[in-house]
């Protein structure tokens, strides 16, 4: 065997073409068989050849293939193999699991997990060379290995052939005069060194045969450019500026290839900025068929328990847009979250009006059969006998439950939906050869068929080349650009395989590399990959994305670079542009942040572009304190927000002078938090308020329409049937019980307060009395006439009403929490300074209830001893009347108006303020809240939260 060694692959492949000429100088058309290390490595060596050989007139007799190319093309027509198929990994995993169930050995126990089946499936993969050397002075857990290894092979039977095979077979062709006729003179361009001893065997007997081999090996010292970078975004955005600037020079895309170290955060990064950039490029795909939503999808139902499915987990794949229900329409992840956090029910219904009421029921009622069916689908496959019968329903679940949208579904989600039809119908071959489905192996088999699916972007020799840095190796390229050459990264920490250490290896024989070999390898494999481009950059980041520490550059660079050579930080890019001249910034993205950052060009930059100025008119406004649009002034749509028609709660009035803003996300644009009550270990205090609210209701209830007398043994009796019903297995027993007793104890001390009322005259009138609800046979909306003639409807429910021997109604509102200033303020000012409209709009429905002169009554009764069972309320006088119109009519004006500011809410619990960061929030209504239009409302705005 001959080796020529070049310090470029242009000079490589220009000796390449010096040999075959040399070979065809006689016969052009003297076979050549040229192995390369890739598919596409070999197509630019067959396209540089097409270009150069015979004077441009083009090549004949040759081939460039990779050694497993050439091993299946040598046995394709072997009796050997005729009737065998390729062992697929999934039934090498099967077979390795059925051994560990039969036959675990010292794996008994860890023998059901498939992180086992997974690991010696893969160690076995390496073991397919290497002679059964089982003994005594192997360890024990290696001849388990071996055990394991070979009972697995033994079963998989004669119909498939492993890659070891394929080489051996291929091999033992190799030195026959029909063979070496067929393949002529052998060159091997760039071949590395080959981790797996089967293949390294193969190469073995080809350069027994006389096969020359050319190679090429750079230098990051001679002429190369080395960059830093802060970190890995910088680095691949000050590339990308720098493709960019070559591209605008006329360098051809084809001829420029990009390559990293590590797939994470290289892979994702790089497509994203190029794609932003509008560069077309050709590549591996940085997200394969295990990144897509469809796959994961899959893989997490296939987790769920089909008898009690986590809804949680299926609404966040339904959040992805991944479910395509074939049997009706699904609603969409909005209204299924709304109705998961929020069921209705017939009776709750019974308050909205018949469309909402319509909706909201037969939403319901799809998304619970979609449930239901969606689970017996899983139990179908959880419980197959068979794995054709487990392929079968795979199947059935991605086309009834996940299947197109449309018939112009986005071509990548077609395709991944494709690829996961074929793992799922790969699985059947397991019948072959696996243990009995289950559950847990059903996941795992599926989640290594998905895993690996890779995939491709682009079409060769349309864009720039993008990849790994065995991808770069034999690229025919001008510019070249290897990313991510730091250390932890290139070079990458190899370990050792805990099932097939370094000194196991040693003794076993076969050609298994070591740890240091394989880090040699990847050595020669960067230097290989630097040979690629006749112009070179290497760049490292000097920090880590994803923790807080700091890279160096690889050892395997000597040289330092120039302080010049830095790249600077993003933002730096965006003002100043490419690294290397003042060229322009190639995203739209970073267009616009340029104009944002350069302040001498924000007025007059681009001025077409309606997506910069508006982002340059919000950072002003917000930044200056000015009321616009961006800040809750919503004045050109003055009347249309509010229906004056329909009847409002007291309580948005209450929520408009909180937070504005947030009365706007939530009553205007109907956003919802949603909490999840599974989540809680004990009952939340709104839980608890609706439990309360809910036994007393109905204990009132059953004096008033059912008559009978007061009884302390019946509250008790209502209290736990309600314990009973609202009780969630996820609470804390011990908690749940404690919370029990304290409710018992404060609905004691409610009875002893009601008896001693009954004593003065009190009884009970109604309990829930709702009024204003449309098409409902509650109470009417009450009405109020405002200082500029305007009638407003209110509409609510009040929690009981009372009424005395002398005519006397009162109101009463229960809260459970502890009492607070806010609710102390009633005292002195019938709405807390403008701040509590339940009382005066209770007393106002109560009024109409009146059945002689007598006053009304309101009042809030803190039904705890949290809240000390005090009562805050008054007379509903026509003082009252007058204050709740003129307070009532400004909120009403400011919503007329589109008044929404944001004036932050408490940072006490869960709000749009706290989702929205609190501390920002607070700074923007310090420079917001003198502003002139929210003067009329300032006395109620800066009023206490």
């Amino acid at each position: 065997m001959t080796r020529t060694t070049f310090a470029s692959v242009s000079d490589a492949l220009a000796e390449l073409a010096v040999i075959i000429s040399r070979t065809q100088a006689t016969d052009p058309l003297a076979p050549v068989t040229i192995l390369v290390p890739s598919h596409a490595s070999g197509r630019d060596v067959t396209h540089f050849l097409g270009r150069t050989l015979n004077a441009g007139a083009g090549s004949a007799g040759i081939k460039a293939l990779t050694l497993k190319d050439l091993a299946n093309e040598l046995i394709a027509d072997d009796p050997a193999v005729t009737g065998r198929r390729p062992l697929l990994p999934v039934l090498r995993l099967g077979a390795v699991s059925k051994v560990l169930m039969d036959e675990p050995g010292l794996f008994k126990d860890v023998a059901g997990q498939p992180a086992t089946s997974r690991a010696i499936a893969k160690t076995a993969e390496l073991l397919d060379a290497v002679p059964n050397a089982a003994g005594p002075a192997l360890p024990g857990l290696m001849n388990e290995v071996l055990r394991i290894h070979g009972a697995a092979k033994q079963s998989l039977g004669p119909q498939w052939y492993t890659d070891h095979e394929a080489y051996a077979l291929a091999g033992r062709k190799l030195g026959t005069s029909t063979v070496m006729r067929r393949l002529g003179t052998v060159i091997g361009f760039m071949l590395g060194t080959e981790h797996r001893s089967s293949e390294a065997a193969f190469r073995g007997r080809l350069e027994e045969t006389g096969m020359q081999h050319v190679t090429a090996s750079g230098s990051a010292e001679d002429g190369t450019n080395l960059m830093t970078a802060s970190d890995a975004d910088d680095e691949v955005r000050a590339v990308v500026r720098l493709v960019v600037e070559k591209l605008a020079g006329g360098t051809p895309g084809h001829r420029i290839g990009i390559f990293h170290s590590a797939s994470q955060p290289y892979a994702a990064l790089l497509t994203q900025r190029l794609d932003q950039a509008g560069v077309t490029f050709v590549g591996p795909a940085a997200h394969r068929l295990t990144d897509s939503p469809l796959a994961r999808a899959l893989l997490q139902l296939l987790k769920l328990d089909p008898q009690l499915p986590d809804i949680r987990a299926i609404l966040n794949i339904h959040a992805e847009g991944t479910f395509v229900w074939q049997k009706q329409k699904l609603p969409s992840s909005a209204v299924c979250e709304r109705l998961y956090a929020d069921p209705p029910t017939e009776e709750d219904a019974a308050g909205q009006d018949s469309a909402k009421r319509a909706f909201h029921l037969e939403h319901f009622g799809i998304l619970r059969s979609f449930v239901e069916a969606l689970a017996l689908r899983i139990g179908r496959i959880h419980m197959a006998a068979t794995w054709s019968e487990v392929s079968g329903e795979l199947v059935l679940l991605l086309d009834g439950f996940m299947g197109p949208r449309t018939a112009t579904e986005r071509p990548e989600k077609t395709a991944a939906r494709e690829a996961l039809t074929v793992a799922a119908s790969e699985l059947r071959h397991l019948d072959l050869v696996g243990p009995a489905p289950r559950p847990s192996l059903i996941q795992s088999a599926m989640e290594d068929a998905i895993t690996s699916k890779g995939g491709w972007t682009g079409k060769s020799g349309t864009g720039v080349v993008i990849g790994s840095y065995a991808d770069a190796v034999a690229r025919d390229l001008d510019v070249l650009f290897l990313l991510g050459a730091a250390e932890g990264l290139a070079p990458a920490r190899i370990r050792e395989n805990p099932l097939l250490p370094d000194s196991v290896r040693a003794m076993m024989g076969g050609g298994l590399p070591s740890v240091e070999q394989r880090a040699e390898a990847s050595k020669e494999q960067f230097f290989a990959a630097l040979a690629a481009g006749s112009e070179r950059t290497i760049t490292y980041p000097r920090g880590d994305l994803r923790g807080s520490g700091s890279y160096q550059i690889s050892r395997w660079i000597t040289a330092r670079p120039r302080p010049e050579d830095e790249l600077q930080s993003f933002a730096h890019g965006i003002e100043n542009s490419a690294p290397t001249v003042a060229a322009l910034p190639p995203t739209a993205q970073e267009w616009r942040l340029r104009c944002i950052l350069t302040a001498e060009e924000r007025t007059a930059a681009l001025p077409e572009d309606d997506a910069l100025q508006r982002a340059l008119a919000a950072t002003r406004d917000r930044r200056d304190g000015i009321f616009s649009r961006f800040n809750g002034n919503l004045g050109a749509h003055a009347g249309a927000i509010v229906d004056p028609e329909k009847a409002l709660s007291p309580t948005r009035l209450e929520d408009w002078v909180t937070s504005p803003f947030s009365y706007f996300l939530k009553h205007v644009l109907k956003v919802n938090i949603l909490e999840d009550a599974a989540l809680e270990v004990q009952i939340s205090p709104q839980e608890r308020g609706t439990l309360v609210h809910q036994i007393l209701e109905d204990y009132v209830r059953s004096i008033t329409k059912d008559g009978l007398p007061p009884s302390a043994d019946r509250l008790r009796e209502l209290a736990d049937a309600a314990f009973a019903e609202f009780a969630n297995p996820a609470w804390l027993s011990h908690v749940w019980e404690r919370n029990q007793a304290m409710i018992r104890q404060d609905l004691a001390r409610v009875l002893e307060d009601d008896n001693e009322r009954f004593a003065d005259g009190w009884s009970y009138l109604a309990e829930e009395a709702s009024f204003g609800p449309e098409d409902t046979d509650s109470y009417p909306p009450v009405e109020l006439a405002l200082e500029d003639g305007t009638v407003v409807r209110f509409r609510g429910k009040v929690d009981r009403i009372d009424r005395h021997d002398d005519g006397r109604v009162r109101v009463i509102d229960y809260k459970t929490g502890r009492i607070s200033d806010k609710y102390k303020a009633l005292r002195q000012h019938p709405t807390a300074d403008g701040t509590r409209y339940q009382l005066p709009v209770y007393g106002l429905f109560a009024q109409t209830l009146q059945t002689s002169a007598s006053p009304v009554e309101a009042e809030y009764w803190f039904i705890s001893k949290a809240g000390n069972f005090e009562k805050i309320g008054y007379t509903v006088t026509d003082e009252v009347m007058e204050q709740l119109r003129a307070d009532a009519g400004l909120i009403f004006s400011a919503l007329r108006n589109g008044i929404f500011p944001p004036r932050p809410e408490s940072d006490r619990y869960v709000n749009f303020t706290t989702m929205m960061g609190a501390p920002e929030l607070g700074q923007q209504w310090l420079k917001l809240q003198n502003a002139p239009e929210l003067q009329p409302y300032a006395q109620l705005l800066k009023a206490e939260k």
